[in-house]
């Protein structure tokens, strides 16, 4: 590494925007003007070049971001990090997500496999010509290596597929070897009755509350002993607005990465026009989008995709049984390079469930980890390519029926006025066991009867309701006849986005600027809650009683500049603490627990509505343990924030915490690479999202990586903000220049004229065939 790491050097790394360039490989002049935000706006003569000029664009924005996924996908980010990415490698080289990407591409279409390598070569037409590489290559002192078009598909499935449910799955495993099936079924009770569901709008779940027993009882049996073991999005119908055609808008919940997850992106050429999110190294612009006829907005789906088979193995794990026949599995090696370290050997391990996560074949048994997205080759990339090109959504619909991984709910609207809500993806058939933790892979019991059809799929498309919500809470009744998924974010955030809607509708006339307020919304049902109950409870001290006088003028609202929001979330930490800590024991803090904590938290929501105890520690009730609770919340916060509770601020400690991937592996580069921290309204229950980890209380972990509005009455009315900026450069002016007005919860102009992008651009690059 450098000795020191200057401004200057920074500065030095950022590439020139202004020049006109002529490059090999373009067969047309393309033009990329960066309007006042940073944001390229990309047109060319043909689809070839466009992708090419993104391509190149995105390079001079976010190659390094683009390489940092490359690292990760292919199981060698310990080439950077050193023996601290060894743990994360080992699972990326097992699940061969390099090896799924390549058959992804060879299955794809001619069309869209053009498409990925006119990307490819803009993005080495970068490499090969620029004079300044970002400055992360500065820290490695290294190059980066020539992009391959297959490396699109693969930094595409690192962003997604980790966002299965097998670790929540592995970690029931652990519960019910721990505990057998009566704790375990105790602990997940499934969606509540009388909750939203998606399908249709403005339905509420009636089914049942699960009662798993008797399913996993016979997966209780000894053989485990063997094994070592977010979102929003809404439309709203034609009829309530002042233009007549239907509105979307939403937001994505993730983790908060440095650079922002998504690149901001308007592609033209004769074929289509779009304008959306990319993810970076990735051609084109895959959701929260329109084009010229049609838009729509994304969640996760929720789907429980993933399974997880315990696989019986002999000869040293290179034979595994199924039904009562030794076959031969999948084995070979491979080397991982370390740096500062020796290089580390292992075994790759599949069986025809799939790749083998944990635990050692060499031993007799382990786990392999069944997806969609890796077992076998699927042409999803069609999809983002004929879904640029819809013109109805109709024309959407056909386009996500060729989509895979992960599974999304979508809010859709077209210029023809129809809107609603589709879902999307692969979701494999077969018994409900599987959904809970893993199962005998050898019995035959368990496999997969191919997927749900396409068009057996929920969907709600100008639904009678006049609107759709989909803010991943539960999508279908117990009446839908295959089995979807277990866990399901509570429907908190969908029923206050569907009040909203209501209010909307009853008022008519409906404009974007009408659905703003829906995005800034960052009242807490379950503060509500908890705060009745808190000021019921007899109060210990004069603290408690004088913290209890500042909640009885709260409203529930999660705002930044009030004390009342951090004295509940203190409160509501102590409660989930010592209820998980009785019920999970030492797995508390085990991987996947945190959306078994989640799922917690709803049930003690519930329960303490109800006056319900069957979830506290034993000889707890729900008055002792909220006024000691309340006492010990109290104290920490005197600790941590100052003796006078009124001047309290929840914004002071719910914040940003932007942290680049490098600032650990070059601590003395942190101050350069970090971004500002910037306060945030909201929690994990509000549509203004700003969820925190229960095992790191109470920074931002997950929030709004976008937030967009879409008329399709008038593109360019269009809005949308995220929560850095355009640059993946720490030196450019366009680094983090959306930060603040992204905690404000304000947007920048979604720019689709051409006339106005080229009138307020800030710079002009043209690029010319050499």
């Amino acid at each position: 590494m450098p000795a020191t790491l200057s401004p200057a050097q920074l500065r030095a790394a950022l590439p020139d925007l202004h020049t006109t360039l002529h490059l090999a490989g373009l067969e047309g002049p393309a033009e990329v003007w960066r309007d006042p935000w940073g944001i390229p706006h990309i047109r060319a003569a043909s689809e070839g070049d466009l992708f090419f000029s993104q391509g190149f664009a995105t390079a001079q924005d976010r190659l390094w971001q683009m390489d940092f996924d490359r690292h990760q996908a292919l199981g060698r980010w310990a080439e950077w990090a050193g023996e601290a990415g060894l743990a994360r490698d080992r699972l990326l080289r097992a699940s061969g997500m390099g090896q799924a990407a390549r058959a992804d591409l060879q299955v794809s279409s001619p069309e869209a496999q053009r498409m990925v390598e006119a990307y490819a070569r803009g993005v080495n037409s970068f490499i090969e010509t620029t004079q300044a590489l970002p400055i992360e290559y500065t820290l490695l002192e290294e190059n980066p290596e020539p992009w391959e078009a297959w490396h699109c598909l693969a930094v595409y499935k690192i962003r997604n597929t980790l966002l299965g449910s097998f670790e929540p799955k592995l970690f029931r495993t652990w519960l019910l070897k721990r505990f057998g099936p009566q704790r375990l079924a105790a602990l997940v009770k499934g969606y509540p009755q009388g909750h939203l569901l998606t399908v249709p709008p403005g339905a509420e779940y009636l089914g049942p509350a699960l009662d798993a027993e008797e399913i996993l009882r016979p997966l209780a049996a000894g053989w485990l002993d063997a094994v070592d073991l977010g979102s929003n999005a809404w439309a709203l119908g034609r009829e309530h607005t002042r233009s007549g055609l239907p509105l979307v808008g939403g937001d994505s919940h993730r983790g908060l990465d440095v650079p922002n997850v998504y690149y901001q992106v308007h592609l033209a050429c004769p074929h289509f026009e779009v304008s959306g999110h990319s993810v970076p190294g990735v051609p084109g612009a895959l959701h929260f989008c329109h084009n010229q006829y049609v838009a729509w907005g994304m969640t996760h789906g929720m789907a429980d995709t993933q399974d997880l088979f315990v696989e019986r193995f002999r000869e040293g794990g290179r034979e595994y049984l199924f039904r009562g026949e030794w076959r031969p599995a999948q084995v070979h090696r491979e080397t991982i390079a370390v740096h500062g370290g020796q290089a580390v050997e292992m075994q790759i391990t599949r069986t025809h469930h799939g790749p083998v996560i944990a635990g050692d074949p060499g031993a007799g048994a382990a786990i392999a980890l069944a997806d969609p997205g890796l077992q076998e080759a699927t042409s999803w990339l069609d999809a983002v390519r004929d879904a640029m090109c819809a013109r109805s959504v109709a024309e959407l619909d056909q386009a996500l029926s060729r989509w895979t991984d992960r599974v999304n709910n979508y809010a859709v609207a077209d210029v023809q006025g129809n809107f609603g809500y589709l879902h999307a993806g692969k979701i494999p058939i077969r018994p409900q066991a599987n959904g809970w933790c893993a199962v005998p892979g050898w019995t035959g019991e368990h496999e997969w009867e191919g997927y749900i059809p396409h068009a057996e799929l929920p969907r709600a498309l100008n639904p009678q309701a006049g609107y759709a919500v989909t803010c991943n809470q539960r999508v279908a009744g117990t009446d839908y006849p295959y089995y979807v998924g277990l866990l399901f974010a509570p429907q908190h955030r969908a029923r206050q986005v569907q009040r909203h809607l209501l209010e909307l509708q009853g008022r008519g006339g409906v404009t974007l600027d009408d659905m703003m307020p829906i995005h800034a919304e960052c009242g807490s049902l379950p503060a509500r809650a908890f705060t009745r109950a808190l000021l019921e409870v007899k109060p210990l001290d004069g603290e408690s009683a004088r913290a209890q006088e500042l909640l009885r003028q709260w409203d529930g609202r999660m705002d930044r500049d009030l004390p009342q929001p951090l004295i509940y979330t203190q409160v509501r930490e102590r409660v989930l603490r010592r209820v998980s800590a009785a019920l999970f024991g030492e797995l508390a803090g085990a991987p996947g627990s945190e959306a078994h904590l989640r799922q917690l938290e709803l049930q003690l929501v519930l329960a303490l509505e109800k006056g319900e105890e069957g979830l506290l520690p034993p000889g707890q009730e729900w008055p002792a343990m909220l006024a000691e609770a309340l006492r010990e919340a109290l104290a920490r916060l005197r600790q941590t924030s100052g003796p006078e509770p009124s001047q309290w601020r929840w914004g002071k400690a719910h914040h940003t915490q932007p942290r680049h991937p490098f600032s650990a592996l070059f601590p003395e580069a942190a101050q350069y690479l970090d971004p500002p921290q910037v306060e945030a309204h909201g929690d994990g229950d509000t549509p203004l999202a700003g969820g925190y980890g229960h095992l790191a209380p109470f920074a931002v972990a997950t929030a709004s990586v976008n937030r967009y509005l879409f008329d399709p009455a008038d593109w360019d009315q269009c809005r949308w903000i995220v929560p850095l900026g355009a640059s993946g450069h720490p030196a450019s002016p366009h680094w983090a220049d959306q930060a603040q007005k992204w905690a404000d919860v304000e947007y920048i102009p979604q720019l689709w004229d051409w006339a106005r992008i080229e009138a307020e651009a800030e710079t002009r690059q043209r690029l010319e065939p050499r």
